[in-house]
């Protein structure tokens, strides 16, 4: 506004004798009623937003705005993600959902009409001149049509999402039933994956599977079936050294048949007999150490390559050195042992389950 249409508010406030004044000017002769509550409409949503004690008008009305702003996405957010509520089946997929609705609520709000601006103008004298400080209050509009616009393209969305969930799911069955069962658990993920952010309660299509919760529910079962039915070896090693290395493939949900007598080709015909996925072939030896003290030391050298049962193919490998400590030679030995086993079998399990993500 012009500043000829400012209204003086106050003109001299004295803190003690011979002080000069502070003076206060407005925009308008009384306060907007939006200042205390936003106003009311069926069609319109209003959001104010204040930003005090600033050098500058206009920074005064752009950091009451972005306020507004934020009080609207805060509200709008909440408003349009009110059916997703019942959906979130992890907290990763809690805070996913909430951050799309959330950039999607910032979004719109950018769109907002700005209605009314109001502010006061205090001036302090400061030595021979004077400082201007603003306090400024803003109040924007929004189009409720818009949100239920929002709403409705996030539920067509749902249902497509639901939709390619469900037909992920139909085609993860035929590659199971092929005997393709990792290929299987990739798609049982993707469709998982496509259902985070999606309300149980959208439909799918389908007769024998109607809601998105229901099929999350069964996704997660035949996913969970399948990871057990990849997740499994027989392992070709010494005894001193199945016992940790199975132990830790065990942690990260690996099934493993150790055998020690055997060797790789009887356990690859076996495997391949079996249905299991891997042969995991260890290679070890242990030599003794100088005394340390009241101990003996021991080191235990691994090499451990995982192989595809079916095509008898190297698809993983590690190689691990341990030195390990005890008060006889065996006991020196079982250290080293247990600290090599754990460590190949971590890193075996690592590289098998990202074989799985990536669907190789």
């Amino acid at each position: 506004m012009a500043n000829k249409g400012l209204v003086l508010l106050a003109a001299f406030a004295f803190a003690c004798a011979g002080e000069k004044a502070a003076v206060k000017t407005a925009s308008q002769p009384n306060p907007p009623g939006w200042l205390a509550k936003a106003p009311s409409s069926g069609d319109t949503l209003f959001f104010s937003g204040a930003k005090e004690g600033v050098s500058s008008l206009e920074e005064g009305k752009d950091s009451a705005l972005e306020a507004a702003r934020s009080q609207a996405a805060q509200y709008i957010g909440v408003e349009i993600s009110a059916e997703h509520s019942d959906v979130m089946s992890t907290e990763e997929a809690e805070n996913k959902a909430k951050d799309t609705i959330k950039s999607r609520a910032t979004a719109m709000v950018r769109s907002a009409e700005l209605s009314d601006v109001y502010y006061e103008k205090i001036s302090r004298p400061v030595g021979s001149g004077m400082v201007d400080r603003f306090d400024v209050w803003v109040l924007i509009k929004l189009p409720r049509a818009e949100i239920q616009k929002e709403r409705d393209r996030q539920a067509q969305e749902s249902r497509e999402d639901a939709a390619l969930a469900l037909s992920r799911y139909r085609d993860g069955q035929l590659q199971e039933k092929g005997g393709a069962t990792l290929a299987a658990l990739v798609r049982y993920r993707d469709a998982i994956g496509k259902l985070k952010g999606i309300g149980g309660g959208v439909s799918t299509g389908d007769p024998q599977i109607a809601s998105a919760g229901k099929l999350l529910t069964v996704l997660q079962d035949a996913a969970a079936r399948a990871q057990g039915k990849v997740r499994r070896a027989i392992v070709v090693a010494p005894d001193w050294i199945a016992g940790a290395l199975t132990q830790a493939l065990s942690a990260k949900g690996f099934s493993a048949q150790t055998q020690s007598g055997s060797n790789e080709n009887t356990a690859l015909q076996q495997a391949k007999a079996q249905g299991t996925p891997y042969v995991i072939v260890v290679h070890a030896s242990t030599t003794p150490g100088e005394r340390v003290f009241s101990q003996v030391a021991a080191m235990a050298a691994l090499d451990v390559r995982a192989l595809d049962a079916q095509t008898g193919a190297v698809i993983a490998s590690t190689q691990k050195q341990e030195k390990g400590f005890g008060r006889t030679p065996q006991a020196a030995q079982d250290d080293a042992a247990s600290k090599a086993g754990v460590g190949a079998g971590n890193d075996l399990a690592a590289a098998l389950v990202a074989k799985e993500s990536s669907g190789l």
